[in-house]
């Protein structure tokens, strides 16, 4: 069978940076899915991805599917003949068109055909518009008269296989071998002679480079050179990489400076202002303080950089002059005294303004600070005061700057160092994998800010569902399981629940359907912690056979279970704990009392007693909290309860002598279940 390069350009107005390799990789995806659906074989893959194109490469593509039998069993020949027409109708075929095969069964009829492969050529159209349907874009939108639909309008486009073209249009558009290179360096349209030369001709005729990853690694490989130029150290955050290299074709990196008085405004701010509107890099010296350069990414090879690198301080110092204006401004008026404006903004309609909410959690924070040993002044101050930033004019301009700021502002203000801490780290964790807060009294008002925006939320009935969360309770749920589990914190969540929702003057919906609702969801969200720390489904789901409210006391539990299965007498005791199960879910649980009298075998002697042995370690341990050395001393059951179940017949002709049998499995089933339910790791 032949083979032929495949060529796929879709050239367009310039593509929105942050979206551009989640476009192309889509592409990809869909289209090679596509060929494999259709049995079309191939070899290397290429992808491209610039600001104007979005284009993939396939080299030795099937020109054409192979041709394959399509057989269906029909009914037996013994079928009455209505049945064996209808078969053969189903088919398009007459009943003498039919074949009889033997099988196993006896004979039935068959019908059976041979379809001959299409051309690629053919198929190649609907490949494409499947493709480019299926993009994930948020938003499309439509150009001039035409009713077609991108994410940006679209002006060219290449669909070739070997040296043909596809005869089909997209967007209005007729297909052709003209490419367009970079806007300002290239001469013009040129022709893209095959597949395989198409990535050489965009860098030597259109001078673009049309591989994503490609201009990624020259902006980070001239960044790195730069700062060594420089003696410094550039901070390259990966997410500004991604969105620079789709700004550009042809990258080349500048370097420039801003005044020396600016670094008087907090690093975070300047780092905000050259990011969020600039899309330049910064620098920082051997400690790690910001330095007064900048790099840009610019998009020409200009005969005079220097131009270039004065348009850009040119224009950073007005917003750097604007942050720090804004910075003075502030520091001119306390935290304390902005909480008040804090009531004219909504927090959320039926749950009042943000003064209101910094409100609650003050007074849960000191609930909590008193639970975690935290110092409860300092608690209720830092959460009076979490939610003022959000009104100075830094945290207006730069609102991934809330926290920062009241750290700063709380400073500048005289206010106690724990308290300024925590009015930055109640934020923390912001994402998975972030640090956690660093005081007990950060983690007092981290834990009072998210139950009261997730009791809130569920007490007004908007818990999250599939599809939308839209105040990220998932998210604050993780961070909130994270600061308790990790830091230690031996919190009940069902008080903390009942507590904050006491602090809310009106919800629709019950308190008991609150906690219901709200610890399901949290100790579900538990779920997904644990699949991120890659333990065993069914380590949680024994686990959650026997919770407490503690979250803590759950993952004690967890590392226990986790523990207790190394040992090699785990799965034994799990299987047998599993039998237990079925024979109390078949047969009752016996007598109320165990009857020692009654037990009259060696094997169930030996059982019960070393039962009681367990059974009176254990209460001490287990009250404890010491579960793992609890599932350790029920290793000493697996052998009497294997020889138990090898000599021992628990249903029994004599009754009283069954249900004392029976009373003996329900005392062991309640002991293996007090820390988990172990049957659910059974393999």
């Amino acid at each position: 069978m032949s083979h032929a390069d495949f060529l796929f350009e879709l050239g367009t107005e310039e593509l929105p940076p942050k979206s551009l390799s989640a476009l192309s990789s889509a592409l990809e995806t869909s289209i090679v899915g596509q060929l494999k659906d259709l049995g079309l074989s191939h070899a290397k893959v290429t992808s491209y991805a610039t600001p104007r194109r979005l284009a993939l490469t396939i080299n030795q593509l099937s020109s054409q599917q192979a041709d394959r039998n399509e057989s269906r069993r029909g009914p037996s020949v013994k079928a009455p003949e209505k049945a064996v027409e209808g078969f053969a109708r189903s088919c398009k075929v007459n009943l003498q068109d039919l074949a009889v095969v033997d099988t196993d069964k006896g004979q039935y009829y068959q019908f059976e055909r041979q379809i001959n492969g299409a051309n690629t050529l053919d198929l190649l159209g609907d490949v494409i518009n499947k493709a480019l349907a299926g993009l994930p874009v948020a938003k499309r939108m439509r150009w001039g008269s035409s009713r077609n639909e991108f994410v940006r309008p679209v002006q060219w486009f290449i669909l070739s296989l070997g040296n043909e073209l596809i005869d089909t249009q997209l967007f209005g558009l007729t297909n052709g071998h003209l490419t367009r290179g970079h806007r300002f360096h290239s001469s013009g349209e040129f022709a893209i002679q095959s597949a395989d030369t198409y990535a050489q001709q965009l860098r030597s005729e259109g001078h673009v480079v049309a591989c994503f990853d490609e201009r990624k690694a020259m902006i980070r490989q001239q960044i790195s050179e730069q700062a060594i130029a420089l003696n410094a150290t550039a901070v390259i955050d990966e997410k500004l990489l991604d969105e620079v290299t789709g700004l550009v074709e042809w990258p080349v990196c500048l370097t420039g400076r801003f005044d020396e008085a600016f670094l008087q405004v907090p690093a975070q701010a300047l780092i905000s202002s050259m990011k969020e509107h600039q899309k330049y890099f910064h620098f920082v010296d051997q400690s790690g303080d910001i330095l007064p350069l900048f790099l840009t990414v610019s998009n020409i090879v200009s005969k005079d950089p220097s131009k270039i690198v004065e348009g850009n301080e040119r224009v950073i110092r007005p917003r750097l002059a604007d942050a720090m204006f804004f910075f003075d401004t502030d520091k001119k008026t306390t935290l304390e005294s902005r909480n008040q404006a804090l009531g004219k903004v909504v927090f959320q309609a039926k749950l009042g303004s943000v003064l209101h909410k910094t409100q609650r959690v003050a007074k849960l924070a000191s609930h909590i600070a008193a639970s975690i040993g935290a110092d409860v002044d300092l608690a209720q101050r830092a959460a009076s005061l979490c939610k003022a930033d959000l009104n100075t004019e830094m945290v207006l301009e730069f609102s991934d700057l809330q926290g920062l700021m009241g750290h700063v502002y709380a400073i500048n203000d005289g206010e106690d160092k724990t308290v300024a801490a925590a009015l930055e780290q109640h934020y923390w964790p912001k994402f998975a994998g972030d640090r956690l807060p660093q005081t007990d009294v950060a983690s007092a008002v981290a834990i009072a800010d998210r139950l009261d925006t997730l009791v809130g939320l569920f007490g007004i009935g908007q818990p999250p569902t599939g599809s939308k969360d839209p105040y990220a309770l998932r998210r604050a749920t993780v961070g909130l399981l994270r600061i308790i589990i990790e830091s230690g914190y031996e919190l009940d969540l069902a008080t903390l629940v009942q507590q904050a929702y006491a602090l809310h003057p009106d919800l629709s919906v019950s308190q008991t359907d609150v906690e219901q609702q709200l610890l399901s969801f949290v100790f579900d969200r538990l779920r997904a912690y644990y699949d991120d720390q890659h333990v065993a489904v069914d380590i949680y789901l024994a686990v959650m056979a026997n919770k407490s409210n503690s979250p803590l006391d759950f993952d004690r539990r967890v590392q226990a279970v986790s523990r207790f299965l190394k040992l090699d007498s785990a799965q034994a005791l799990a299987a047998n704990n599993k039998r237990v199960n079925n024979i109390l879910v078949k047969n009752g649980r016996g007598s109320e009392q165990l009857d020692p009298t009654l037990l009259t075998d060696e094997a169930e002697t030996v059982l019960a007693k070393c039962l009681a042995t367990v059974q009176a370690a254990n209460a001490r341990v287990i009250a404890e909290g010491n579960y793992a050395d609890a599932l350790e001393q029920l290793a000493q059951l697996a052998e009497p309860l294997d020889v138990f179940f090898s000599d021992i017949m628990v249903m029994t002709d004599d009754e009283a002598v069954k249900n004392n049998r029976l009373a003996l499995l329900s005392a062991l089933q309640v002991e293996l279940s007090r820390v988990a339910d172990i049957s659910l790791v059974a393999h």
